[in-house]
């Protein structure tokens, strides 16, 4: 190919296959013409017939075609990002539940398991903190949000604290209260704390404040 400013010309050489992949690039048009006086003294005597002065061996056919388009190389491949961990998890606590309500356990306060809920009542302090079962999913890593169904308007603060194995030490992952502590149609709503995700959480806990010591009911714990 001989290549000069805008325009390309292709010099296709039958007989010598690697002279097909030839790419001379010209500044100027009158050194188009030495190049292809080259070009024909060493492998031809014109453009578009055989040349004999060599014989058959060094004749070729010089088939020049101007601006012919070059073939584009097909773009790259993009893979496309993997899904996300569903952080999905989710405790509730209607009837029928177990006597120890499915595993979670009171450090602080009390709870009892009743129809369709389970009651709450904060200790003299007005807390009352819940730890759930051991050995919990994978999915736990990935919460982005806790969710407390906690009846009534007297929930002053949630702290929720996680380990990574039995004889670990609680970690602080998420702390809310006043604004930060919003209140949607399925509970309270509290965000984790920013910070590295994907650290094994073996078990959960949630410290609640009240504004009293009036029993609440508990219809549902869940992650997402």
């Amino acid at each position: 190919m001989v290549v000069c400013g805008a325009k390309r010309w292709i010099v296709d050489v039958p007989e010598l296959e690697y002279m097909n992949k030839l790419i001379i690039r010209l500044p100027s048009p009158p050194r188009v013409c030495a190049a292809l006086l080259v070009i024909m003294a060493t492998y031809g005597s014109g453009i578009g017939s055989a040349a004999s002065a060599s014989g058959p061996s060094r004749s070729a056919d010089l088939i020049l075609a101007q601006n012919t388009v070059q073939e584009k190389a097909p773009p790259p491949t993009i893979p496309a990002p993997a899904a996300a961990p569903s952080a999905a998890l989710t405790w509730t606590f209607a009837a029928p539940q177990p006597a120890d309500g499915a595993g979670w356990t009171v450090e602080r306060g009390t709870m009892t398991m009743g129809e369709g809920m389970a009651s709450l009542r904060p200790d003299a302090n007005r807390r009352v903190v819940l730890v759930s079962p051991p050995g919990l999913p994978e999915a736990a890593r990935y919460a982005e949000e806790f969710v407390i169904g906690v009846s009534g308007t007297g929930l002053e603060r949630v702290r929720v604290l996680a380990r990574r194995d039995p004889r670990g030490g609680w970690i602080t992952i998420a702390d809310a209260s006043g604004a930060a502590l919003h209140e949607a149609a399925d509970g309270y709503l509290v965000k984790r704390n920013a910070g590295a995700r994907g650290a094994p959480i073996e078990r959960l806990r949630f410290e609640l404040q009240f504004r009293t010591t009036n029993p609440r009911a508990l219809t549902r714990i869940a992650t997402r």
